[in-house]
Formats: structure tokens, sequence, C-alpha cells
């Protein structure tokens, strides 16, 4: 198996704009989700800021 490919994009939102209004905006379900921004863990209810932000797709093996 090929290891993915990390998918890159710039995007610009308003001031004011949480982590997971930037989610919605993907179409990314946030229940199935972490973020990670310059490699800590940011909750989604915060205020979106400038920096790498990762999004770790997480799985359970209920």
């Amino acid at each position: 198996m090929e290891p993915s490919k990390k998918q890159q994009k710039r995007m610009f939102f308003r001031y004011g704009t949480r982590y997971e209004d930037v989610l919605r905006e993907l179409g990314i379900n946030q229940e199935t989700v972490i973020l990670l921004k310059d490699g800590e863990l940011v909750p989604l209810d915060e205020v979106a800021s400038s920096g790498n932000l990762s999004i770790k797709k997480i799985t359970s093996q209920g």
C-alpha cells in the first residue's frame, strides 16, 4: 500500500472564524478528525489563527 499524499491548501477566513467553521467549509465531519496547529491539539471552538493546521482522521476500533 502506498502512503497517502499530504494535501495542502491555503485558506483565508475572516477574523473570528472558529476551527469548527473551517471544517464545515471543507465538508468534514468534526466528529471524525482531530486538529493539530503547529503540532499542538486545538479545540474546535477556538478562533482560527494563522499557522500550519493538520487535520488528522481518527477511527474507532469499537
